[in-house]
């Protein structure tokens, strides 16, 4: 019978071990996090029991070995006061293990204050790890290139080990730049991942009594193998945060110089409008037809870079998490839209296109910021005729829908794909991105589209078949009766 509850018992304990190091790696998500979790684990007298861990990572890009964590203590009397305090925490934990149990049938109170004594050891080394100077720091100025070192030395023997082994002479392997940190004896090994080597780790019991056995080597293998699977997914966790940092870092360098360019620019294209306008209203001297001319093309080209500048700065202003000033307040459609259709009479150029409300009821009116629908207007229009290829209709419709009203521009344009309709709100998005590309334009008219109708409380929608032509819907909710304007900054 005492044999059989001494199996039942090492299986309950081995069982409990799988579980904590299952929680505890689990809970991993960056590299150091899993790091110090693995080494702490080594050393955790309620888990593995090594005196020390040491964890050298290979890098690959470098060819290198470097040291990453070295865990424990650096003399016996360090070691007897952590190992103090962590039996301490440990019966406090066990304790209140104890009360929540009496109190509460809920397993995962119990869990909770379980997984915590996972992580005890770890709370204490990263207090400890603030401090200047100890073992850790000293091993991590670790660095070893692999072509400094030969087949003797304990790194390119574990290295290429499918196994971890005790390792109890000195005169055994080489330990040329580990010398000051492995105690004899100690055991080593790997752990190799989806991508190939990742580490090298040791642990020792210079501070115990027991030496390493068959048992410890076990153990310490398992640990590996387990780590080795645990690490694939960390490892992906991590470079998605790294790209994640990259991205964001390219997204705020792509702000930053919008920005600054398109205020640099601000400043002349506002002269060389004002210039241009003092020309052709003659202030400077009389124009002959073709000087008035010229002039015309200036001008309607200046204007057209400032409002792509004026367009930059907005989007620039907003993803560097500005506000967007609106006067939300009654507002005829009808009346903007008949305001902005000169201003695209100019972009047809030879195309043969006609641009025609089709209106056959009173225009209600809206609760929108006019300025802004000048601009949805224009653009939408805009990407109307400049997707036409030579001669085709444009025709805008005010259909009310209960409280609210739906403006469709329609086009008999090229049309959109299915796989380009998800992206034409995106900054400078093309449908043709080739450099020598059939249709001008930055691809950012639709994404200050979007933005203003978000500021303002529009909606839109978008229906397209290649090769037939698209419908954009633009809705805004009807203005109350007797409805007066108002000011809002709002932040996207």
């Amino acid at each position: 019978m005492a044999r059989r509850r001494s199996s039942a018992q090492a299986y309950s304990q081995e069982l409990t071990l799988q579980e904590q190091v299952h929680v505890a790696l689990g809970s991993a998500s960056a590299l150091d996090d899993f790091y110090v979790i693995l080494g702490c684990m080594l050393v955790d007298p309620n888990i593995f029991d090594f005196s020390r861990a040491f964890i050298v990572r290979y890098d690959e890009i470098q060819n290198a070995y470097v040291g990453r964590l070295a865990v424990g203590a650096a003399s016996r009397r360090d070691h007897l006061r952590l190992r103090s305090e962590i039996a301490h925490e440990a019966k406090r934990l066990e304790e209140q293990i104890e009360v929540v149990k009496a109190t509460s049938p809920e397993p995962r109170a119990v869990q909770s204050l379980y997984d915590l004594r996972f992580h005890s050891l770890w709370i204490h080394f990263l207090q400890d790890k603030e401090s200047s100077g100890g073992l850790n720091n000293a091993f991590r100025q670790l660095f070893l290139p692999q072509t400094q070192l030969n087949e003797n030395h304990i790194l390119s023997i574990l290295a290429s080990l499918p196994r971890a082994r005790i390792f109890d002479k000195p005169e055994d392997v080489g330990t040329q730049g580990l010398e000051n940190f492995l105690r004899f004896p100690f055991v080593g090994g790997r752990i190799l991942t989806k991508r190939g080597l990742h580490a090298i780790v040791f642990a020792d019991r210079a501070f115990e009594r027991g030496k390493l056995s068959d048992g410890h080597l076990y153990h310490f293998q398992w640990l590996l193998n387990h780590a080795s699977v645990t690490l694939d997914n960390v490892e992906l966790v991590e470079e998605l945060r790294e790209t994640t940092a990259r991205l964001q870092e390219v997204d705020r360098i792509k702000s930053n110089f919008l920005s600054i360019v398109s205020h640099e620019l601000r400043t002349p294209l506002t002269s060389i409008v004002g210039f241009v306008q003092i020309l052709q209203e003659e202030k400077a001297g009389p124009l002959t037809a073709f000087q008035r001319d010229l002039l015309r093309r200036v001008a309607f080209h200046a204007a057209n870079l400032q409002n792509m500048v004026n367009d930059l700065i907005e989007i620039a202003q907003v993803e560097a998490g500005g506000m967007i000033r609106v006067e939300l307040g009654p507002v005829d459609p009808l009346s903007v839209l008949l305001k902005t259709m000169p201003k695209i009479e100019s972009r047809r150029g030879s195309k043969r296109i006609s641009i025609e409300p089709v209106i056959d009821d009173e225009v209600p009116l809206v609760r929108a910021d006019a300025h802004a629908l000048e601009r949805i207007f224009f653009h939408l229009l805009d990407n109307a005729v400049k997707f036409i290829p030579e001669q085709g209709h444009v025709r805008i419709y005010f259909i009310r829908r209960d409280n609210w009203l739906d403006i469709a521009i329609e086009d008999t344009g090229i049309g959109i794909s299915p796989e380009n309709l998800r992206k034409i709100f995106d900054h400078f998005f093309q449908v043709d991105s080739r450099l020598e590309r059939s249709y001008s334009g930055m691809g950012i008219g639709l994404t200050v589209v979007k933005l203003l109708l978000q500021a303002t409380g529009g909606q839109i929608r978008v229906e397209s078949t290649p090769n037939v032509g698209s419908r954009f819907t633009v809705s805004y909710p009807i203005a109350a009766a007797g409805a007066e304007s108002h000011y809002l900054d709002v932040g996207l």
